[in-house]
């Protein structure tokens, strides 16, 4: 007999070394089994939400494109909330899922092609004459977009064996193929014959000529920039300019430099705040100015002047940008860099070095404003980043309110006491306003918020799934809410079963446990509604990894979290004498303090 269909899409995977994460069932046990008997990367989850969410996180943790797969029906439903997460935070990732038989709905089958038309996410039907090309097609689609795409595989045909005209040549199958190959993995930068538009590049001109005469020029480093390369071009270019830079979340610790203001939005220091709403020209680059992103539109000043560049026109955020230029970055970056008369110093930066100055343009001279005094140097140096003045109680170890811990001063201990070399990821809730202020990872991809583009919570450990197999090298520790970690339990298994190699850097599971969904008693029981819907029971959640033979600590005292107190013990024991190290950590949080993104936004 000849390859079923399932087998070919399986082979193309394994050949191409494609991470897959699933929950196994009629429509999809095919592929599944087929990809395991042949060495495939895929990680089993316990609900189909999770097969998702941790495609979602493998690829911000990596750069590369991830598989997620389902049954149809219910297991397809169940994927809908993180399908809709990635496909609004603009995540690459190919979904591959059965659908109604080629003879016609059945009564349990529902109309998965409406559901994913009604929420604007892009599938694609296989049939046995594009079976060869359907999932270097998703690859590519979801690459070039920069968003999710479905494979839909009509369930009699899962089993079909592939005609010989219609099975992939030697060419798409071989593992060495660079063409193939270029299919998978992280976003592309723009090929090397691609050119700005005439508009795009009129628009940087001006954009050049603004930033000569701009006092207080701000540049905002996003994803896009990241995913470009050009991160260092365009601290360069602040450099250059005297100039203050900020990043998103995403692009956490892509730079260092002293003059950064840190993430922007609803995770910005208070000290930072001003010099935030001080700039007078805002460059934003490769960012989508979301909610979080903007402060909820309160972020800059009402009369800064805000220029957007990015190869995706905005979405629409909280804040719309006075000039918008449609462009690569790749191609934009150098360009400004040679109108205003400089080149990037950083030998990594190819693009750069290939794009020509244009013959007009305007060489910078002696000074990057109207004056030679940048706003770096009236500044002199940044203010701290925060104060008992601008925010009361900020370093208070315990709250007066209830004497339960300040969640503040339990990230900052959790930042010294945790390996350096980590990963941290985060379900969503009230929690997160404080977790990327003090307590992020290595480089940019270091940390991993899922969930937060569309403000959902319960994503949190299928999301550590995926960003332990991406970063096996790294302690990955989630840091989720009491609600969250409830929704999502079904992946506790998931995140915490032991694995066979020893080269893994260890899990950790960490509720900030308020024993409330924070978010609704901040916003609602001041309105007046009845705060016992929003409040939790006080679940022991140290006994969360028990039935899997992992150890946790309930964590209610400063002492505790003292040098050398109890969980400097329990963690020293765990890294010493555990090759894989597993634990869980229960903090009984306050829910005193509200964090600002819920203030402001």
């Amino acid at each position: 007999m000849g390859m079923l269909v399932a087998e070919v899409l399986a082979d193309y995977l394994v050949r191409q070394d494609v991470a897959a994460f699933g929950v196994v069932g009629n429509g999809n046990i095919h592929m599944v089994s087929a990809m395991v008997a042949t060495g495939g990367k895929y990680t089993a989850v316990r609900h189909e939400a999770g097969a998702v969410a941790a495609a979602d996180a493998y690829y911000r943790a990596s750069g590369t494109v991830a598989v997620a797969t389902t049954t149809y029906g219910p297991g397809f439903s169940n994927a809908l909330t993180p399908l809709t997460e990635a496909h609004t935070a603009r995540v690459p990732l190919v979904y591959v899922t059965a659908d109604i038989p080629t003879t016609g709905p059945r009564p349990i089958d529902i109309n998965q092609r409406g559901v994913l038309d009604a929420l604007g996410i892009r599938y694609i039907t296989l049939t046995l004459d594009n079976v060869a090309d359907i999932m270097p097609e998703a690859f590519s689609w979801a690459r070039r977009h920069s968003a999710p795409v479905v494979v839909m595989v009509a369930h009699d045909l899962c089993d079909r064996v592939v005609p010989d005209s219609a099975l992939p040549n030697a060419a798409v199958t071989d593992p060495a193929s660079a063409e193939n190959k270029a299919l998978v993995g992280a976003v592309s930068t723009p090929a090397a014959n691609s050119q700005l538009t005439t508009a795009a590049a009129s628009h940087l001109g001006q954009l050049a000529d603004q930033l000569r005469h701009a006092h207080r020029p701000l540049f905002v480093i996003g994803r896009g920039a990241v995913e470009s390369g050009t991160q260092h071009d365009i601290l360069h270019l602040a450099d250059t300019l005297g100039a203050l830079v900020c990043t998103t979340a995403w692009a956490t610790n892509c730079v260092e430099t002293e003059w950064s203001l840190g993430i922007a939005g609803g995770f910005a220091h208070r000290g930072r705040l001003e010099l935030f709403r001080a700039a007078d020209l805002v460059v934003v680059c490769g960012a989508s100015l979301n909610k979080l992103q903007s402060r909820g539109g309160h972020l800059f000043g009402a009369d800064a002047t805000l220029v957007r560049i990015d190869s995706a026109p905005s979405p629409g955020g909280f804040i719309q940008p006075d000039q918008e230029i449609q462009a690569d970055l790749a191609e934009a970056v150098p360009m400004l860099l040679c109108e205003l008369g400089t080149q990037a110093e950083q030998p990594h930066s190819a693009s750069s070095a290939e794009t020509p100055c244009p013959a007009d343009a305007t060489l910078m001279t002696d000074t990057p404003s109207d004056s030679a005094t940048t706003w770096r140097d009236t500044i002199g140096k940044l203010p701290e980043c925060e104060s008992e003045e601008l925010d009361p109680g900020c370093f208070a170890e315990v709250d007066s309110t209830d004497g339960r811990l300040d969640p503040r001063f339990v990230l900052r201990r959790l930042d010294e006491l945790l390996p350096q070399q980590r990963s941290i990821v985060t379900d969503g809730g009230h929690f997160l306003g404080w977790v990327p202020k003090y307590l992020t990872g290595p480089d940019h991809h270091g940390l991993v918020l899922v969930g937060s583009a569309i403000m959902t919570i319960g994503l949190g450990l299928p999301s550590a799934v995926g960003v332990a197999a991406a970063r096996p090298e790294r302690f990955t520790a989630l840091i989720t809410g009491d609600g969250g970690c409830l929704m999502a339990a079904a992946d506790v298994e998931s995140f915490l079963r032991a694995e066979p190699s020893e080269s893994h850097a260890g899990r950790g599971v960490i509720i900030l446990n308020d024993a409330a969904y924070g978010a609704e008693v901040h916003q609602y029981s001041p309105k007046g509604l009845h705060v016992e819907p929003m409040l939790l029971d006080e679940v022991q959640f140290a006994q969360l990894g028990a039935p899997f033979g992992v150890e946790g600590i309930t964590i209610t005292a400063p002492e505790q979290l003292a040098e050398g107190g109890e969980l400097a013990q329990f963690l020293a024991r765990k890294f010493d004498e555990e090759p894989n190290p597993r634990f869980v950590v229960d903090v009984r949080i306050s829910r005193g303090p509200v964090a600002d993104f819920l203030k402001e936004l």
